[in-house]
Formats: structure tokens, sequence, C-alpha cells
């Protein structure tokens, strides 16, 4: 794509306009450079929504896709950032119009793709049932579907973060403690399990100094101790069990999963996005002789940027906002890039086929949804779907031209 050679273009020219102004020049320097590393990732959220914790649980994630992004926590050091991670501690309507994605400029809002919205404390859902983590998953869920103030975000993600890193840096000695826990008849420790000081207090039915029981509740929460025991009960016999089924349960993997395909998929488009935002708000404060025709450019370059259309119909398919339903739907966000950007990923091929079969199904492709975008009895939200995939389509053709 050539999202990132505009902007160095549109950047270089905007470096002669501004030649005799250095903050705007080193300004513009660090956009360039910028574009260069790698994404960077702002987690932001009032006190108490488990910031600090989410990043921790991810930045030692030995995963490919999360090793090309830089997560920050911290508001001095998250100054533009490329794209966002909105913690909230409940689903209100409050806190959620609260969280909603600043509006700014047309292409800002145009471009308003690089927003995901957590439930940041999803187990202390329902009380801090056994079942808190699906009820919270479902409620994102519905959220995401039918509240308007989750209609900007590209998911919105329930996640237990505390769980998570603790699942994540499970140790033996911490297995063993809750195995111990874990022997003791149900009816005997159900009430230790009622809250945090009758679990550390003494008397206690087994013998676990008060001290390591302190700890699982600092490395786990309470909530995280019991589904230990409760998943050592039923069949998680090994550290290593335990530990790939918190994570699972803790919706971290979903988290993870979500900025893999909504941003470092699409990294060279959201650093392009935050350059062109800087490079507007410039021409907006330091007005320049002919900075009109840059800021042309700049309108040019957003009504050309096929990401940002991609990403915005990705997040209406799987938020249930539009007429797309079952394997249509799963087809055309395959075909947007939500597996991926790379062709085969795009058409659901095996990574290693050869271009034929590409060409092949990129040929298929794009004439089953030009039928879609001219369907004389569909609705113009239909249509204007399709002729996104349309161009997705187009695009993979384009590979093949000489």
């Amino acid at each position: 794509m050539s999202s990132a050679l505009d902007v160095r273009e549109l950047l270089s020219d905007a470096a002669a306009l501004y030649r005799d102004h250095p903050p705007a020049q080193a300004m513009l320097q660090e956009c360039l450079e910028r574009l260069e590393e790698p994404l960077r990732v702002g987690f932001v959220g009032t006190p108490g929504t488990g910031k600090s914790t989410l990043v921790s649980a991810l930045a030692e994630w030995p995963t490919r896709a999360l090793r090309e992004l830089d997560l920050f926590d911290t508001p001095a050091l998250a100054e533009h950032v490329d794209a966002t991670v909105r913690l909230v501690r409940h689903l209100e309507p409050d806190e959620l119009a609260g969280a909603r994605p600043a509006g700014g400029s047309a292409f800002a809002r145009q471009s308003a793709v690089n927003s995901v919205l957590v439930l940041g404390r999803a187990d202390e859902v329902g009380a801090g049932r056994i079942d808190a983590l699906l009820t919270a998953k479902q409620l994102a869920r519905r959220a995401w579907r039918e509240d308007p103030n989750c209609a900007g975000f590209q998911g919105v993600i329930a996640v237990a973060g505390q769980l998570g890193y603790g699942g994540r840096a499970l140790r033996d000695d911490e297995f063993e403690v809750l195995r111990a826990l874990a022997s003791v008849s149900r009816p005997d420790l159900e009430r230790y399990l009622l809250s945090v000081d009758s679990f550390v207090d003494d008397p206690f039915p087994v013998r676990i100094p008060p001290q390591s029981r302190k700890h699982l509740v600092s490395r786990f929460g309470l909530y995280g101790v019991r589904l230990a025991i409760t998943l050592i009960r039923t069949g998680c016999e090994s550290r290593l069990k335990l530990s790939a089924e918190l994570v699972h349960r803790s919706g971290l993997g979903d988290l993870r999963d979500t900025l893999a395909g909504c941003f470092v998929a699409r990294a060279e488009a959201l650093k392009a996005r935050t350059a062109v935002l800087r490079l507007e708000n410039l021409l907006v404060a330091e007005p320049r002789p002919h900075g009109d025709r840059l800021a042309a450019r700049v309108e040019r370059f957003a009504a050309a940027a096929h990401d940002f259309r991609e990403l915005r119909l990705i997040a209406d398919i799987r938020g249930g906002r539009t007429a797309l339903s079952g394997e249509v739907a799963e087809e055309a966000a395959r075909l947007l890039g939500v597996q991926g950007v790379a062709p085969t990923e795009r058409l659901g091929l095996e990574s290693d086929a050869d271009p034929v079969e590409i060409h092949a199904g990129a040929e298929s492709a794009l004439v089953r949804w030009r039928h879609e975008a001219e369907r004389a009895d569909a609705a113009y939200a239909e249509r204007a779907a399709a002729r996104v995939i349309v161009r997705s389509a187009e695009g993979l053709l384009s590979l093949f031209v000489a």
C-alpha cells in the first residue's frame, strides 16, 4: 500500500514550507522518523481500571505481533500514540459516553478506527461469581452491538487483567499452594473464600501460612483464587494446564488477537494517520502562504485511504451493525482483512498457495461482490458495504498488474 509513501511526500513538502520555523521542522522530522518505528498503543482509563496490570500482562507475551507494538500506560509517554485501548470499569452509559473517541477534524473523524474498548475488571461483574467472566463477555458483546456509545470502537472486550497476568506468570510454588487448597473439600473451604479477610486470617482448614495466602490474593485476586481451585478440581492437574486455562478465561487472548488484527496488521496506515493529524494541526496553528495546497492534499489522502474504510466496515460487521450475517459476513470480513492483510489470508487460502490460485480467488471474489454492489433490490447501506469489499478485491488483483 502507498499510504506511508504519500505521507512521507506530504511531510517533506511541509518541511520545505516551514524551513524557517525550527520547532515545526523538528516536529515534522519526528513524524518522519516515527513512520519507521513500532506502532505506539496507549492504554488510557481512570484509576482502578487496571491499565498497568494489563500492559504488564501483554508486554511479557512472546508473540511476534505484540513485539511489533510499543505499549504505554503513562499519559506523559503516550503523547501522539497511533492507537488507543480505552479501559472502563463498568459498561454504564455515563462511563461509556466519557470513553467515546474524540471528534476533531473531518479527517480525524473519518479515520477514527484506532480505538478498542476494554471492560478492564471483568471478574468483578455479577459480584465476582464463578461465571463472572462469561457474563462479562456477553455484556461486552451486547454493548458493542446495541449501545451507540460503542459504535466507534474496533471491539469491546471483557478482560480480567490481574487473572491474565497471574496465569501467564504462574509459578510452580504457587501452583502447589493452589493444589493444596483444591484438596480441601468444597464444604470445608467454601466459607473461607467469601472474603479476603476470611481467606488470609487464621484459623484455616489447611496448613498454608497466611503470608502465602496473602500472596495468592495479591497475585490473582480472590476471584482468581476461587477459579483456579475450581479448575484444578475439574482437571487442570498441572501448572501448564492451569496457566493456559486462566489466560484463556481472562480474555487476554481476545485482546491480543484484536490488537494484532486491528492494529499490527494496519500499522503503516495508523502511523500515517498520526502524522497527517499532526500536520493538520500545524497547518491550522501556523498558517503559511500556499498551506492550503497541503491541506487539499491531506483531504485527498483521507479520501483515498482504503484501510480506514476496511476497518470501519469490519467493526460494523463484527458488531452486528450491517445486514450481512452468517457465512457471507465471515467472507466479507475475511476479504477486508480481519484475519490478516496478506492476499492468502484475505482469500482464505493456504500460505503457500501459488499465484494462479490467488488470482483465481481474487477474480471470483470480485465478480461475486460486484454483483452485490449492483443489486437493485438491496438497500443503499448494503450496496455501499459491498463497494468497499469490491475495492479490496480489486486491490488484490492489482498485485498481478505488471
